[in-house]
């Protein structure tokens, strides 16, 4: 059965009209509301095509169309159009990331609840998975007599403490002294590069007790490990609550129970049949094409970054399958467009130093 421009319209409609309202609808509605030039009686024969190829379903007797989840595929692939993200909506994300200063970790969450409040879904980021954390800084400050806060920021200027004991007092200059030496001979080493010679070496010129220096060196271990785990967040869990899809308590209990795992959200970002979506460039899984059974009256959209070309982490977009893909799509779209700015070198008042310039010219 050919699927032609007419079938597409009325595929369209429905799609449209039942991400409004959530309710089937039928040949009337669409010939009034959305394909006003085809008689009601041409777009009930196309319906019913559109049945018997499976792309939509009439949910009770006497009742409208529904789309089915190969409804949605086909829209996503061939019909649908991408909404322009509003100014005020992308001067937020360019702001955010625009500012440098913030840990990545944070910048990520951050992102999550932006993408959460703008697309009224659930988000779901991922922290970059490093192939090789390197250390950027370590700084020992005192908290009492008998212990020191070490402070040690890694790859995208993230920020671990750790309380480190100690055997005694020992003076402000003494741990200034030793955070030098740690950055010295630490800084820009990952955890494979830390061997037993260098180990000797930093316990020789730092001069501190054997049980204070094992302290330190298994802190800083654990955050170079730990930094290359994979981490998860989530924001706006309950907003899938909002839609009728989920009214049932059985239903909306077991998604939020899903969310609540995160070795299971993982899995879900982790997919096999992860095939980026040729138009859009994105990973998009409607319906059963989700391998998790709680997910199957679901849609995802997921779209991966990339830190220092060597880290890969992803934000995904989860709602039901009534699912505004045009919009998810390009908010998607725009936030990566800007991602890989986050860590570039701003550039120091170039453009006013040449404006500068051509001023002194004029005044000679």
């Amino acid at each position: 059965m050919d699927m032609n421009e007419r079938k597409l319209q009325i595929l369209q409609a429905i799609i449209m009209n039942y991400l409004e309202t959530a309710e089937p609808v039928g040949s009337r509605t669409i010939s009034k509301k959305f394909v006003t030039e085809f008689s009601s009686a041409t777009i009930r024969n196309e319906m019913s095509d559109l049945e018997e190829m499976g792309l939509i379903v009439q949910p009770h007797t006497s009742a409208g169309r529904i789309p089915t989840s190969s409804g949605y595929r086909l829209y996503v692939d061939q019909i649908m159009k991408k909404d322009q993200v509003s100014g005020q909506e992308k001067d937020v994300l360019r702001s955010m990331l625009k500012e440098k200063t913030m840990q990545l970790d944070s910048l990520l969450k951050e992102i999550g609840d932006i993408l959460a409040a703008m697309t009224k879904y659930t988000s779901v980021v991922t922290m970059p998975q490093l192939r090789r954390v390197e250390l950027k800084h370590v700084q020992l400050v005192p908290l009492d007599q008998k212990s020191a806060v070490m402070i040690l920021v890694v790859d995208g200027n993230i920020v671990r403490n750790h309380i480190i004991p100690l055997a005694g007092p020992v003076s402000d200059r003494k741990l200034y002294e030793v955070s030098d030496v740690l950055n010295k001979e630490l800084c820009g080493r990952a955890i494979d590069d830390i061997n037993l010679p260098l180990i000797q070496k930093i316990k020789k010129e730092c001069g501190l007790d054997s049980d204070t220096m094992e302290s330190l060196l298994n802190a800083i271990n654990d955050t170079l490990q730990h930094s290359a785990d994979t981490d998860v967040f989530t924001a706006g869990t309950t907003n899938i609550l909002n839609f009728p899809e989920f009214s049932d308590i059985a239903r909306a209990r077991s998604l939020m129970e899903f969310f609540e795992q995160k070795d299971q959200v993982l899995h879900m970002i982790r997919m096999e049949d992860e095939d980026d979506d040729s138009k859009t460039g994105l990973k998009i899984r409607i319906g059963t094409e989700n391998t998790i059974e709680q997910l199957h009256d679901c849609s995802i959209v997921t779209a991966n970054y990339r830190y220092n070309d060597s880290s890969v982490g992803s934000i995904s977009v989860v709602g039901p399958m009534r699912m505004n893909y045009n919009m998810v799509v390009s908010a998607l779209e725009n936030l990566m467009r800007d991602f890989p700015d986050l860590f570039k070198e701003a550039p120091e008042d170039s453009e006013d130093d040449s404006k500068d310039d051509s001023v002194d010219q004029d005044d000679s």
